[in-house]
């Protein structure tokens, strides 16, 4: 099947849900036209990417009619992304291509499967999204089972649980551990600790540190770089990669 015209009128809808934090979109085919699974991605490519905004978190699912002509029967099958996290500084048209060539994929092997299923035509592509505010950090949160049998993490804790559910100034003091690792209890928070972390330079940077805000420290202490991750559904991805690559210390920071 071939392309369309740029000009083809596709049928969008939206849902919001949640006071506006998730919202769906809806793009259909027009009705008198038909397209196989990779030309409608194509075809509606610059409308679904209009809807792809920084700091939200994105997934597509591609509904389609599929036809078993061993019955025959057609039936309503959905082929999906992965979740994938838009910041400021993603390129959107290196994000489309990894989430369309997943559900293409995802089609490919349901039809080769043997189930004798074919595709037949498409019902529309959902995006699904969400805003996401990838660094907030400020108070003490305990690991995910999943994260702490891994046993390769540092938490950093006060013996005293009431200052450290009023501390936000947990980032400072992970900074200045990881300049100054030991080995007996190095998530313990110590005088020295603090002493240590109040050398750093946190010049007009406000707590808890917001992402842009790692920029200015890192012009700040010009031995240090910070990459940051994040962390959802025994998944790790990153939130920042610092551009600094040739510092003495090297930080890697996990938001929770």
């Amino acid at each position: 099947m071939s392309l369309y015209p740029k000009q083809l009128k596709f049928e969008e809808s939206k849902r919001s849900a949640l006071k506006g934090f998730a919202e769906e979109y809806s793009i259909k085919p027009p009705t008198d036209q038909k397209f196989d699974p990779k030309a409608f991605l194509k075809t509606d490519k610059q409308k679904a990417m209009e809807k792809l905004k920084p700091q939200t978190k994105v997934r597509l699912v591609l509904r389609t009619r599929m036809e078993q002509i061993t019955k025959p029967a057609i039936a309503i099958k959905n082929f999906q992304s992965k979740t994938m996290v838009i910041l400021a500084s993603t390129d959107l048209n290196e994000l489309w291509t990894e989430m369309t060539e997943i559900i293409l994929e995802n089609i490919s092997i349901f039809q080769m499967n043997g189930s004798g299923w074919t595709f037949h035509s498409i019902v529309s592509l959902d995006i699904h999204t969400v805003r996401y505010k990838p660094l907030r950090g400020g108070t003490y949160v305990s690991l995910p089972k999943f994260l702490a049998s891994k046993k390769a993490l540092m938490n950093m804790t006060f013996k005293n649980m009431k200052r450290m559910n009023e501390d936000v100034q947990c980032f400072k003091l992970c900074i200045a551990r990881s300049l100054d690792p030991v080995k007996d209890h190095p998530e313990r928070i110590t005088g020295k600790l603090e002493e240590q972390a109040e050398t750093l330079n946190f010049k007009n940077i406000s707590f808890p540190v917001k992402l842009r805000d790692i920029n200015k420290l890192e012009k700040q202490n010009p031995t240090i770089s910070v990459n940051v991750l994040g962390y959802d559904d025994k998944t790790i991805y990153p939130l920042r990669i610092s551009e600094m690559d040739k510092r003495l210390h090297e930080v890697n920071l996990l938001l929770l």
